[in-house]
């Protein structure tokens, strides 16, 4: 009818903008590759990603080079097909939609800062949880790698080794054939504040990466970012100091999070669902995040203080 014809008119470009609100509230979120647009069928729920297979090198003399170089050779990439599985939505017990389209939409919106702010929060946790949950293959046990380090009995990371850990994380991407200066590390605050206990100077990060949420600086050429999802530490009962925690270490394309095109939907809600009864509406926004680089995304198990480790569950 007119009155659900002219919500979805809106809502399109009220997603739009609220997807555009929310991500530069967010630090792991944002450091992902979502150079993905497109529509996906809601039927399917099926989207390709382009793969991007390794560059190939060949090695020439003078001679060879004056007859004529190997053939062109073209780079290689394929999709991979995924299945997009979740979405988030708001419900609103509003029984005037253009009241609600009004309030959500205007530019000093409360009601929309509010939605964008929880949204911005949720989605942080989700994904850091998802990271902490990677299988061992992808994990960096510093615990391990410390004590071996340092005969550090409990592999405790503290003033005297923070640079050692970082050591440590540029060589596993060494290790892997990949450059080290490609990765971030995104951490909790007890980590930035070992950094500044060090006395270590930090350089600034690029102008355009400067003001980004969580920009801590660059150590020992470690690009450093601050999260604040509590879920992936674990925390001193009494003064809720990080004890443990899982830090996460990635390249940008180590996470796809894909939030598709013109992908918000909008739904009549029954009367007997709406509390004080009336017409509601619920706005959805589906999206779905993936690790198809396996090698580019690591989560480091970290230890400050006594036999304390990270949660393993949620």
């Amino acid at each position: 009818n007119k009155f659900m014809g002219n919500t979805q008119i809106s809502l399109p470009a009220l997603s739009a903008k609220i997807y555009q609100e929310w991500l530069p509230k967010t630090v792991l979120v944002q450091s992902c590759d979502d150079a993905y647009e497109g529509e996906f069928n809601l039927e399917t729920r099926e989207i390709d990603i382009p793969v991007y297979h390794d560059l190939s090198i060949h090695l020439t003399t003078l001679k060879e080079a004056e007859l004529k170089p190997a053939s062109i050779e073209f780079v290689k990439a394929s999709t991979k097909r995924v299945s997009i599985d979740k979405g988030r939505y708001a419900h609103w017990g509003q029984t005037e939609v253009g009241k609600l389209m009004s309030r959500l939409s205007a530019e000093d919106s409360e009601v929309r800062k509010k939605l964008v702010n929880k949204w911005a929060v949720e989605a942080e946790k989700e994904l850091a949880q998802w990271c902490a949950l990677l299988p061992s293959g992808q994990e960096i046990d510093l615990i391990t790698a410390l004590t071996v380090a340092d005969t550090n009995a409990n592999g405790l990371l503290g003033t005297g080794n923070v640079m050692r850990a970082l050591d440590i994380l540029k060589a596993f991407a060494i290790n892997n054939n990949m450059e080290p200066s490609e990765f971030k590390f995104f951490v909790s605050e007890k980590f930035e504040s070992i950094l500044r206990d060090s006395k270590l100077v930090l350089a600034s990060v690029s102008a355009d990466e400067a003001f980004r949420s969580g920009s801590v600086g660059v150590v020992n050429s470690v690009d450093i970012r601050r999260h604040n999802v509590a879920s992936i530490t674990t925390r001193n009962s009494s003064t809720h100091i990080v004890e443990s925690e899982w830090g996460i270490w990635k390249t940008k394309d180590g996470i796809q999070y894909v939030v598709p095109y013109k992908n918000t939907v909008s739904y009549e809600i029954s009367p007997t669902e709406v509390l004080m009864g009336g017409t509601g509406y619920q706005t959805v926004e589906y999206y779905d995040f993936f690790n198809l680089y396996p090698s580019r995304l690591y989560k480091v198990k970290i230890r400050y203080a006594g036999t304390s480790n990270p949660p393993t569950s949620f």
